[in-house]
């Protein structure tokens, strides 16, 4: 993931206070996802948001079962 875990980091701890789940449980269902997965490809330009749009993109990820 290049540079990006103090984004990551970020991302993850909020995730896990606005879901009310475990650290592990964030890790594991946030690692596991396209939008991450996103994040690590440069061409996305992900690596570049904020980590509140980056919750975003993974909450619309989650509603739509993607």
């Amino acid at each position: 993931m290049y540079d990006d875990t103090s984004l990551m980091r970020m991302v993850i701890e909020d995730l896990a206070d606005a879901h009310r789940w475990t650290y592990e449980e964030t890790i594991e269902k946030f690692y596991n996802s396209a939008t991450c997965k996103h994040i690590s490809d440069r061409r996305t330009g992900f690596f570049t948001f904020a980590p509140r749009e980056i919750i975003e993109l993974f909450a619309e990820e989650l509603t739509n079962g993607r």
